[in-house]
């Protein structure tokens, strides 16, 4: 059984998608570091995996898009803690859509919606009010690439992935007064088993990890990493060249 004791010294952190691909980085990288980490995740056994590998790591099971979950599992962690220091919005993924196909009209894209934007923002609000309790707090939003150029094999990714950037951008400012930071990643392709079947250069997900955790402790703003590390400057120089590119990635 997870003893329900705190350290009143440590650090507190909450990440969804905690256990696999990014999201698993963040949880082992955050445990090694003394953190008591609760992840969140929609596999029970994979959950279960975790807390034999990280003994510690508190765990609870939720959908970022229900939001009477969320809410559950920020009750529990309050009740344990009273605070958290650091909320990693990690949980999202990516699904191929074709809209030239003859079935257009019953393609289901609400689900990469909810799990990449409603999620984050749903994630935010329950989780928020302890966040406000820490002498530190911080945010780490994992966004995309694909959030500020499109891929044209997963427009509604893209869609969702840019407007989790707005959100980020957003909420940067408005928390700007109360000392949260807000940082939001956005990597290329990472080496998940989401995107095991493509052929690309991949970053590990534990480089994103770390170097996402330095950038937020710094309060950097945005993080970008690999082959998106000169987004900004390209779409500023020649925005059609570099769209171009990434449509075809």
């Amino acid at each position: 059984m997870q003893s329900q004791t705190l350290n009143t010294a440590q650090k507190v952190a909450v990440v969804t998608g905690g256990s696999s691909g990014i999201g698993l980085s963040f949880v082992t990288e955050l445990h090694a570091a003394g953190w008591l980490v609760y992840a969140g995740g929609r596999d029970q056994a994979k959950l279960a995996r975790l807390t034999e590998q990280l003994p510690g790591v508190r765990t609870f099971a939720c959908d970022v898009s229900d939001r009477a979950a969320l809410a559950s599992a920020a009750d529990r962690v309050a009740a344990e803690t009273g605070k958290i220091d650091l909320l990693i919005s990690n949980a999202g993924g990516l699904k191929e859509v074709d809209f030239t196909s003859p079935d257009v009209a019953s393609l289901e894209f609400a689900p990469q919606l909810r799990d990449n934007l409603e999620g984050a923002i749903n994630l935010v609000c329950s989780f928020l009010p302890l966040l406000r309790k820490s002498a530190n707090g911080r945010i780490i939003v994992v966004g995309s690439g694909y959030g500020v150029v499109p891929t044209l094999r997963a427009p509604i990714y893209s869609a969702a992935k840019a407007g989790l950037h707005m959100f980020a951008k957003a909420l940067r400012y408005q928390l700007k007064p109360t000392g949260i930071t807000v940082t939001e990643v956005l990597p290329p392709a990472v080496d998940t088993p989401a995107i095991a079947h493509r052929k690309v250069p991949k970053l590990s997900p534990a480089f994103v990890a770390q170097k996402t955790l330095e950038a937020a402790q710094s309060g950097r703003p945005e993080v970008y990493l690999g082959q998106t590390k000169m987004l900004p400057v390209m779409l500023r120089i020649a925005p059609k060249f570099i769209e171009k590119i990434a449509l075809k990635s």
